[in-house]
Parts: structure tokens; C-alpha cells; sequence
């Protein structure tokens, strides 16, 4: 998008003044228009068409010479914690200048609200050492008659009071402080793949949270300590020196009573792929980036995956080795996560009996005699074999069956939200290991892109699809829990439309790494401009995910 006219604040404000009272369209003399602040300059890249419509945004650039952060904030190394803290003050300030005047989004201001994850968003940004704010606003009407006072009040007062506000706010040493985290964390990752471990979690670590839709951590709850048998000791950036529990690669399993916390030590790996605010509690919960929880998808779409690994020939000549579905059951939409999370690059699965087909991992010794003719071959038989085939790590939970304890390389029991490492008494006891499979990797795929996708739509975490032929799909992405903001939904919606047509096939494998470069190299406007305000970053991982479930995402071996 070109911008042609330069203009400085007087200016602007005799324009208000001139369009005052008239028309709402007549906001559209503001397109072209870049408005010189003294410290910086702003454009309107999006102009609302009624003050009913989705908000208008104003994107502002800061100059070093105006923002005065120190340059070693924009190494690569720093920037994404930079960026994120940015954007945290900014949305507390945007919460104190928006005020509604008028009809409909007349008088908004709106920058998203950030998760406790430190990670890059599009409504600060960065090129070179420019700041870029992004920044939603009503531009102020009565009914549809622009009220050109208060939008001098907004463009001319409020928006500028908002980016001077964010950068004066800034103490240097909480700056450093939020930069240290992030580095700490970055370093403890780094650190896990050096040292052949899959996750940390930090003594003191706080893993629950107030309830299933909060973020916070639970009041009272009970502090992580690592067992003796898995403790590790590691020196940080920062200066610190800090203990926790260190999961090596292998196959872990974790087990416990009910309530006693095994789901929330998996849901807190998980989310150790993120690196997290102070105070959040789970700020040395580490894990490799690319940590994947799969699980059973009843009714969900498939695309000439390989499940053979898993799935023998089906009944009736059903063969496994290139399998499609439209309404795929509990065990064979598992064994297809499986395959494609490992096809797109997975470094951990994580797998919870409670979410998994239950004949995917495990069979006991009387089921096996009673049932001849199985096409299932579960995790119990080739887990160990996937671990040395592919170089991954699993972590399982398991309560109801030992099976999975007979092949485990760890097995970690939760009392009271507190771990023990009980490998030696759990194998004493467990009973024999079953007949062992050699694991097959699946076969590679080639992606072609989407056949007839028109837009998509994003409704909180949910996309939805249109169609060429007039059909409509609806894919929730919380079904994904690294999925964790609704702007990286959007992202996501982005990215699969900038590939919907892609210039040529490639390997799925390919395309997670490929997506990825993309946003190293170009940022948010690799796949769409101009950037609304309303983005985070994606794994090319996710991306993949998301693909393998839309209808029409073109597939082969």
C-alpha cells in the first residue's frame, strides 16, 4: 500500500474540522495520508466503512532517536521479550484512553490483550530499530455523521498520549528484569536439548490453574519439588542457580491417582514449549519446542496418511499404508496424529489415556488370547522402537493399566501434585513386557494446497471455512492446545491462505520448516498486508496441524 501525502498535525485537524457533521465515507480522505507526529509517523492502513464495521487501524513507526531504547534490546536474542513487554503496557494504557462517544465502535481503542506467554505479536512490532504500534480505533460518528471533533481528540490526543505513555512507562530495570526471564527459560531449552532431556520443571514451579478457563496460577497450590532420582542443577544467564525435576528422552511414563496431578505435569510440559511472564508460576517449566499432545479426534478428516505402523489391513482389503477418511474412529485418528505429528517434525508426544482410544495403548494378556485377528498394534508393543527410530521422547499418563510401565524407560508416580520417581519398585512389579514391533516411520507426504478455499473466517479459536462450490467447514483449533491465543488462530487463518495455492508441492515436513523461515525472514507480512493488530506467532507445526484436519487440504505419498 503506497501513502502519497505527508502531513503534519494542523493539518489533520483542519481536515477533521472540514469533514465534521459530514458523511461517514468522507472518512475516507485519511486513506492515503501520513500523519507526521513529532515522534513518528502514523497512517491509517485499514478505514472502517461504517462506525458499525469492525474498527479502523492506525499503525505508528518510532524512530530510535524518539523511543531511546537501548540497541542491545533489538539483538535477536532480546527482541521478542522487548516486543512483548511493549505490548503489555500498551494494552494497559489502551484500557485507560478508550472511551465510547457516539454510535456503534465510534470512539475505540483497542490493542489485544497478551496471554502470560512471551512471544511475538503484531500490535508492536519491529524494523530494524523502528517501533511499529498497530493500533485498532473507531473513528467517531453520530448515527453516520462523522463527529470530527472527537476524532481530532482520538487521532490527535489519545493515540499519541498512548504510544508517549508506553514508552515513558518503561522502568530499564524491569525491562532487564523481563528480558532475563526469557533469556533464563530460552537457555534452560537450549540446555534440555544438549543434554539429551525433554522438559525441567523448576523447583517452586506453580502448575495448576484457577479453573479450566483461567490462566493464573491456583492460590495455595502446591509448589513443584523434584525426586532425588530426576533432580538436575543449572546455572543460568542471569546469575541464578536453580534445581528441578529434568525428564530425559525416552519413554516416560506418569501415573498417580486421581487428583493427584499427572494431567496437570502433562498440560504443564505442554505449555513449557512457551516461555512465560514472572509470577505466572511456570516460568522454569521448560520443554523442547517441538512437544506435541495427541490424542483421539473422533469424526475428524484424514489425508493418505500411513497409520500401517499401527493399523494392519482393515477388514474387507482396507489398506493402512495411504489412508483417507472422512469420519475417522477414536483409534485410527490417533494413529494418524501420531504419524503426522512425527512426518511434520515432532521432537516429544505427549499422550493422556484419558483423551486416547484406549486399544491404541495397551491390550492385556486375556484380551490378546481372546482376540485373533487385530489389526491394532498398540504403543505398548512398538513405543519403545518409535523412541529409537525416530529420536523422540513420549511421555504417557497412565492410571487404569501397567502395560505401558513394562516398557518405560522412567516411570514417575504423583502424589499430591508432587512427583516420586519409582521406576525400579513400578518395574519389580509390572508384569512382563509384551511382545515387542519394530515401529515404521510413515511415509512422507506431499502438500498441493487447499481445492476451492475461498476465505476463512475466525470465530474466538475456531476457523471457518467458505468454499468455492458454496461449502462451509468449521476446524476448532483449542482442540490443539499449543494453540493458546486467539491470535494465533488469525495467524493461522493467514498463513493457510497465503498456501492455499501454493507454486509448487512440497513435503509436509518441509512446509512446517517453510512457514517458519517465512516469519524469521519477513515477519507477519510473509502472509498478509497490511498487518492488522491482532496477530501472534505460529510453530509451522500448528499450521500443519490445522491443515491435516481442513476439508479440501490436498495431500499425496
Amino acid at each position: 500500500m503506497s501513502f502519497s501525502k505527508v502531513v503534519g498535525e494542523e493539518d489533520l485537524r483542519k481536515t477533521l474540522r472540514k469533514i465534521d457533521g459530514r458523511r461517514y465515507g468522507a472518512y475516507k480522505k485519511l486513506k492515503r495520508v501520513v500523519l507526521n507526529y513529532d515522534f513518528g509517523e502514523a497512517m491509517l492502513t485499514r478505514i472502517q466503512g461504517d462506525p458499525y464495521a469492525p474498527p479502523s487501524v492506525i499503525e505508528v513507526t518510532v524512530p530510535p532517536t524518539s523511543h531511546r531504547i537501548p540497541s542491545r534490546f533489538f539483538d535477536e536474542k532480546c527482541l521478542t521479550p522487548l516486543l512483548d513487554y511493549l505490548a503489555r503496557i500498551a494494552y494497559r494504557r489502551s484500557l485507560r484512553l478508550k472511551e465510547k462517544c457516539g454510535t456503534g465502535n465510534s470512539g475505540y481503542i483497542g490493542v489485544p490483550r497478551p496471554s502470560p506467554r512471551i512471544i511475538r505479536r503484531s500490535s508492536v512490532d519491529s524494523s530494524g530499530r523502528n517501533l511499529i504500534f498497530r493500533i485498532f480505533i473507531g473513528l467517531p460518528a453520530r448515527g453516520r455523521r462523522i463527529l470530527g471533533m472527537k476524532a481530532e481528540e482520538l487521532l490527535l490526543w489519545k493515540i499519541p498520549e498512548l504510544i508517549r505513555s508506553t514508552l515513558s512507562q518503561p522502568s530499564l530495570d524491569d525491562l532487564e528484569a523481563h528480558v532475563n526471564t526469557y533469556l533464563d527459560q530460552e537457555y534452560v531449552r537450549g540446555w534440555l536439548y544438549e543434554n539429551d532431556y525433554v522438559a525441567f520443571i523448576g523447583d517452586g514451579s506453580i502448575l495448576p490453574r484457577e479453573s479450566s478457563y483461567s490462566v493464573k496460577p491456583l492460590k495455595n497450590a502446591v509448589p513443584m519439588k523434584a525426586p532425588s532420582g530426576l533432580r538436575a542443577r543449572i546455572r543460568l544467564p542471569s546469575g541464578r542457580t536453580i534445581e528441578g525435576m529434568a525428564i530425559p528422552r525416552g519413554f516416560i511414563v506418569i501415573t498417580g491417582g486421581g487428583y493427584h496431578g499427572k494431567t496437570t505435569l502433562l498440560e504443564a510440559i505442554q505449555e513449557g514449549v512457551y516461555d512465560h511472564v514472572r509470577g505466572d508460576g511456570r516460568e522454569l517449566a521448560v520443554s523442547r519446542s517441538k512437544t506435541v499432545h495427541v490424542k483421539a479426534e473422533d469424526g475428524r478428516l484424514i489425508f493418505h496418511v500411513d497409520v500401517s505402523s499401527f493399523i494392519g489391513d482393515l477388514p474387507g482389503g482396507g489398506r493402512t499404508e495411504d489412508f483417507s477418511s472422512y469420519d475417522a474412529s477414536g483409534s485410527t485418528s490417533m494413529a494418524a496424529s501420531i504419524s503426522e505429528a512425527i512426518e511434520a517434525g515432532a521432537e516429544v508426544l505427549l499422550i493422556d489415556e484419558d483423551t486416547s482410544a484406549t486399544n491404541m495403548l495397551y491390550k492385556d494378556d486375556v484380551m490378546t488370547r481372546i482376540i485373533r485377528r487385530e489389526p491394532i498394534k498398540p504403543l505398548c508393543m512398538q513405543g519403545k522402537s518409535m523412541v529409537e527410530r525416530c529420536g523422540i521422547g513420549v511421555i504417557a499418563v497412565a492410571g487404569a493399566s501397567s502395560s505401558l510401565i513394562s516398557i518405560a524407560d522412567r516411570v514417575i508416580l504423583m502424589e499430591s501434585y508432587l512427583p516420586k520417581d519409582v521406576t525400579t519398585s513400578a518395574r519389580s512389579m509390572a508384569p512382563p513386557p509384551p511382545k515387542l514391533e519394530e515401529y515404521e516411520p510413515p511415509k512422507r507426504r506431499v502438500f498441493y494446497g487447499v481445492k476451492g478455499l475461498r476465505k476463512i473466517k475466525v470465530m474466538g479459536f475456531k476457523l471457518v471455512a467458505s468454499y468455492d462450490d458454496g461449502g462451509r467447514f468449521e476446524l476448532d483449533l483449542s482442540d490443539n492446545p499449543r494453540i493458546v491465543e486467539k491470535a494465533q488462530a488469525k495467524m493461522i487463518a493467514h498463513v493457510i491462505m497465503s498456501l492455499r495455492k501454493p507454486a509448487d508441492p512440497i513435503f509436509v515436513d518441509e512446509l512446517a520448516e517453510h512457514v517458519n523461515e517465512s516469519f524469521r525472514d519477513k515477519g507477519f507480512e510473509a502472509f498478509v498486508k497490511p498487518v492488522p493488530p491482532d496477530l501472534a506467532s505460529v510453530d509451522g507445526l500448528d499450521v500443519v496441524w490445522a491443515l491435516n484436519r481442513l476439508r479440501n487440504s490436498s495431500f499425496s505419498q
